[in-house]
């Protein structure tokens, strides 16, 4: 085993750049298309840390990731309909779909709402490409709001709220009742960006039929505003950068 291999290198892959960074290293690699290039000469620099065996965390940027809410509709029936259905909702809601983006979606999950990913697929083939390249094992690979959510579920106590991450200038907040997901959108965050995400938890909030009720949002990076009867309570994510 290398002797690497027990720290996990953390890499981002942005719409134009990958950013690696693990102790005091931190670099920046940019690309145009795809991150094939970028990924190739960060495997050829000197201190770029990657080493046969070595370890890493591969973060696709929630700029790159289209999410969706999913409620498995009653009647399906095995792999096939439900890969069916997937299709279906993401050309809906965002035009995307195979075979230029994969879609991910939790397994074996079918009585209640999960978070579904779509990611462009020449970006999962780099990643895949590259560590088969270099023998690289991948603790996770995954979306950054999902990523971040894992880190900070224990602390989520709240059965009515949401989760908004935010980072240079973007946030993805999803948002849930009963400790089951109702929607989750991610948007630039300016002024705009802000008033229209208070607006999204107040509408949430109506709809859920909770108006009254005080929810939680809980924020990594700065957050949106909260609408009247919403607390707001800061996440601090060792490692993450706002």
């Amino acid at each position: 085993m290398s002797r690497f291999s027990a720290e996990a290198r953390r890499l981002l892959i942005e719409q134009d750049a990958i950013r690696v960074g693990y102790g005091a290293t931190k670099k920046r690699l940019g690309y145009e298309w795809a991150p094939d290039a970028a990924l190739a000469a960060l495997a050829a620099a000197p201190n770029g840390g990657v080493q046969r065996g070595s370890r890493w965390e591969v973060l696709f940027a929630d700029a790159v990731v289209r999410y969706l809410i999913v409620q498995w509709p009653p009647g399906l029936r095995g792999r096939a309909e439900r890969e069916a259905y997937l299709a279906l909702r993401f050309r809906e809601v965002h035009g995307v779909g195979a075979p230029e983006w994969r879609i991910v979606v939790e397994r074996g999950a079918t009585d209640f709402p999960v978070i579904a990913c779509a990611v462009p697929a020449a970006h999962v083939e780099a990643v895949a490409a590259w560590g088969r390249q270099y023998r690289l094992r991948f603790g996770s690979v995954t979306g950054e709001f999902l990523s971040a959510y894992n880190r900070v579920r224990p602390e989520l106590e709240s059965p009515f709220g949401a989760l908004a991450v935010q980072r240079e200038g973007r946030v993805t907040l999803g948002f849930w009742r009963d400790a089951q997901w109702q929607t989750l959108r991610s948007q630039p965050l300016g002024p705009a960006g802000d008033t229209s995400l208070g607006l999204y938890l107040e509408s949430q909030a109506l709809r859920s039929g909770v108006p009254g009720q005080a929810g939680v949002l809980y924020c990594i990076g700065e957050g949106p505003r909260v609408p009247a009867g919403w607390r707001k309570l800061a996440l601090h994510v060792e490692g993450w950068e706002g």
